[in-house]
């Protein structure tokens, strides 16, 4: 394949993708939040990088192939179809989103339960660091942050039930959050921003950087919702902070820098390695998609929390679960991440990926559209965390294969939101 022809074919699909942006945008009045918008906006723009990347910083990455190709715009085709069903129907029947079944007047977390929450999060921190250093020392490396993240990445160690803290404090965070753009008075900005402190805190002893996305996203997607001085280009100025912070925590966990180099003979590993994160995830599945063209695995990866709860149960023991992190592939680069299409052409193939992101956009649809319209906290807050999965599509699979988050999510709203009315009642009647 020559040079010419490569380049050729990636910028038509970069063309392909840009369009497909603009008419999302224009379907979504432009509301650049609108799921079908973000996940265009999503793919263009790392198409873009990776187009970029490899004449300049990545200038052995491997190119993209048209299969490879295709299998990403077809994918962002059938996210924007699902979305834009939901989407039209939202705006020729608004009424349906204030009277679907679930419906329920917005809810207000009591200050008691929201300061007894923080509480439960600051007195389980210390037991979590005391875990990481236990954690250190399993790991028999020098360095506590390369030993902690060798251990969770590798070992056989791991937080095992306070890691339940950790998806805690993102939702406690979320929670004071919405409490605060509700009322915006000191007392709820002091403990909004120590929920924020503490689930920062947190994220550095779970050692993984998305970690910190997460907490970025909550806070853009509750900002967007409630925020009136909401703006874009302040969004856009905090992922470049972002894209500086992630390098820089890199080098702490010993990626992409030294510690004891200066800030200069940092900078080229860092900024090269930041762009293989970005971007080589994408000529990986393009590589796994022509070497394991026929391979199925039956729904052991995307499935893979169902197998987990089987195996508990003793339903089955002869199916076991594939492992969350992936053997490295060289695309001239090492990589182990795929892109979110890998573990579902690998279970099903690409009409079950494809499938699955035109149920996952129409999903994301109907949350967004539910919480722009009742701006309540529980549609607030799981549009807010599924933005996660959504911007990370690039990288792999956060829909699926972390399925065990989102049921936790889903346990502490709902239970929060139950708590609250006891408590509410409880109060009513005294």
């Amino acid at each position: 394949m020559s040079a010419f022809y490569t380049i050729l074919v990636d910028l038509i699909f970069i063309t392909l993708h840009l369009l497909l942006l603009i008419f999302n945008y224009q379907v979504a009045h432009k509301k650049a939040f609108q799921p079908a918008v973000l996940f265009s906006l999503v793919w263009f723009a790392i198409l873009v990088m990776h187009f970029v990347f490899r004449f300049s910083i990545l200038n052995e990455l491997f190119p993209l192939s048209v299969q490879a190709n295709a299998i990403f715009f077809i994918g962002a085709l059938s996210f924007s179809l699902g979305s834009f069903i939901v989407s039209v129907n939202a705006q020729k029947n608004p009424q349906n989103l204030s009277s679907s079944v679930g419906s329920s007047p917005d809810v207000s977390i009591g200050i008691v339960l929201r300061i007894i929450y923080l509480v439960i999060i600051l007195v389980g921190l210390p037991f979590y660091v005391q875990i990481a250093y236990k954690l250190v020392l399993a790991s028999k490396i020098d360095d506590f942050f390369v030993g902690l993240r060798s251990e969770l990445t590798y070992g056989e160690e791991n937080f095992g039930i306070l890691k339940y803290f950790l998806t805690f404090s993102f939702v406690v965070f979320g929670i004071n959050l919405h409490a605060y753009f509700k009322d915006k008075n000191r007392l709820n900005f002091i403990i909004m921003i120590s929920g924020l402190i503490i689930s920062l805190v947190y994220s550095v002893f779970a050692t993984g950087r998305s970690f910190y996305l997460m907490v970025l996203l909550i806070f853009a997607g509750i900002s967007y919702l409630h925020n009136k001085k909401f703006s874009l280009k302040k969004v856009i100025w905090v992922l470049m902070f972002f894209l500086i912070f992630f390098m820089a925590v890199g080098i702490q966990y010993g990626k992409g820098g030294n510690k004891e180099d200066s800030i200069k003979e940092n900078l080229q590993p860092s900024v090269e390695l930041t762009a293989v994160y970005l971007v080589a995830s994408l000529s990986a599945l393009d590589y796994e998609t022509s070497v394991n063209s026929n391979r199925t695995d039956n729904g052991s990866n995307t499935l893979r929390f169902f197998v987990l709860i089987a195996q508990q149960l003793n339903i089955f023991s002869d199916k076991k679960a594939t492992e969350l992190i992936q053997p490295f592939v060289y695309v001239s680069y090492p990589t182990n991440v795929y892109t979110y299409f890998s573990p579902y052409i690998r279970d099903f193939g690409k009409l079950y990926a494809w499938g699955m992101l035109f149920i996952f956009g129409a999903l994301q649809s109907w949350l967004y559209h539910k919480a722009v319209t009742k701006k309540g906290l529980r549609e607030t807050l799981y549009f807010s965390f599924l933005l996660y999965p959504l911007i990370m599509s690039f990288f792999m699979d956060l829909y699926f294969t972390i399925m065990s988050t989102w049921v936790q999510v889903f346990v502490f709203v709902e239970a929060t939101i139950i708590i609250n009315k006891m408590l509410k009642k409880q109060i009513a009647i005294n």
